[in-house]
């Protein structure tokens, strides 16, 4: 309920500031639609709903470093479509890949209790992760964050209608205080990391967004740390510098033409 929210008023806040600010960029190319779709649908909504698919069979640490082994796999498509990936972003992707596996904590033992079906979840849900990152890429050189943004939440929330129309939601029974922590859900975790995102897009090649991206589980265990009072041990924090390193070599070796 709280994604399909997430979805749904980020939506609403993208169409409302666009069309009363930028309305020019509420235009697409007819052509393009198919790949809004499959930007939206998948690399948004499959994304978001396989992920709580995958967390419901195994731990969300396992199913986190499954969904960001996309940082290889967004390295692969692009050496495919015949773009140069030098060593060093091989490295720097495998040492990103590395860091996420301790800064989630996946290295407790306790978390090696698995199913398969769970992680065949994890690992779609990584293909459908370099999806967002490849689509994301291609749309960017086209469009605005903006016109991203409206239109990957519009295909996302068109999801989302198949397996739960927005009309069965509890939207009487929700609590003020509920209400509350929903907005701060929107604004926080999808208005603003995902418009930075957009504009990230347009800067840089997707693999090296996608390697910066795996920082999430290390910035997350420091948050909740700082403000819940969790645990942050010392694997962790090496996973956190494996990541910073991994993000430092990416961003020092600077894309050609012809490459990422």
């Amino acid at each position: 309920m709280l994604a399909e929210w997430r979805v749904l008023f980020a939506f609403a806040i993208f169409v409302a500031i666009v069309a009363a600010w930028h309305p020019r960029e509420l235009r697409i190319r007819r052509e393009d639609i198919v790949w809004f779709a499959a930007f939206g649908i998948f690399g948004m909504g499959g994304v978001q709903w396989l992920y709580y698919e995958a967390i419901q069979r195994i731990p969300i640490a396992v199913a986190l470093v499954v969904e960001y082994t996309a940082v290889i796999l967004v390295l692969l498509w692009a050496r495919l479509r015949g773009r140069r990936v030098g060593p060093a972003l091989w490295y720097a992707g495998i040492l990103a890949l590395a860091g996420c596996f301790f800064a989630s904590g996946a290295y407790d033992a306790a978390l090696r209790a698995v199913n398969t079906e769970g992680m065949l979840i994890a690992a779609l849900d990584a293909v459908l992760f370099t999806s967002y990152f490849v689509l994301g890429e291609r749309l960017a050189s086209r469009y605005s964050a903006w016109t991203l943004a409206v239109y990957g939440f519009g295909f996302a929330l068109v999801a989302w209608q198949l397996l739960q129309p927005v009309w069965t939601l509890p939207w009487v029974t929700t609590s003020a205080e509920v209400w509350s922590r929903v907005a701060g859900v929107v604004v926080l975790a999808a208005i603003i990391p995902f418009t930075l995102g957009f504009i990230a897009l347009r800067l840089l090649p997707a693999a090296r967004v996608s390697i910066v991206a795996t920082s999430e589980p290390f910035i997350a265990a420091v948050i909740a740390w700082a403000l819940l009072g969790q645990s942050l041990q010392v694997p962790q924090m090496l996973g956190g510098g494996l990541v910073l390193a991994g993000i430092v070599i990416a961003q020092t070796h600077r894309p050609t033409a012809d490459s990422v």
